[in-house]
């Protein structure tokens, strides 16, 4: 076998290797539904992540960015950037924290909860069209199982 064989030959080992590497099915997987969620919510003005904060703030009255920021397992300057882009499109508004004047609670506003319905609805559609090949109880043990590992790596 000569070395461009053997190299060919190892290369493709290591590609069928990382075809069955969970983790790597896992970003994968990720990064498609994001990148179809942010296509789709595309014409309403906003991506998947943006969203994501809209349906927070759908499901509470109001959140700090403090506790966005743990909700969307992500950086509290990311969460800031989310939200100036947000409330510059009138999307949610800051409001001082009733019981902690260090504290801004973020507020979804009228357009802002219109649009986190009709992204829902969006991101509705996609999820069922994404996982159509899973019955219903397939679905419900990947989230659980998802669920796990999500509750596991937030302790890290």
């Amino acid at each position: 076998m000569n070395a461009d064989a053997g190299a060919g030959a190892a290369g493709a080992r290591a590609a069928a290797r990382l075809d069955d590497d969970l983790g790597w099915r896992l970003a994968v997987a990720g990064r498609l539904i994001r990148t179809w969620a942010d296509a789709r919510l595309a014409e309403q003005g906003i991506g998947a992540q943006g969203l994501a904060l809209l349906l927070w703030l759908a499901e509470e009255r109001a959140l700090t960015q403090v506790e966005l920021a743990r909700r969307q397992r992500v950086e509290g300057p990311s969460v800031c950037r989310m939200v100036d882009r947000l409330e510059r499109d009138g999307l949610v508004e800051r409001r001082p924290h009733p019981l902690d004047r260090r504290a801004t609670e973020v507020h979804l506003t009228p357009a802002g909860a219109d649009v986190a319905e009709r992204g829902r609805a969006a991101v509705d559609a996609l999820v069922s069209e994404v996982f159509a090949p899973l019955d219903a109880d397939e679905r419900l043990t990947l989230a659980a199982l998802l669920g796990r590992v999500i509750d596991a790596g937030s302790d890290r």
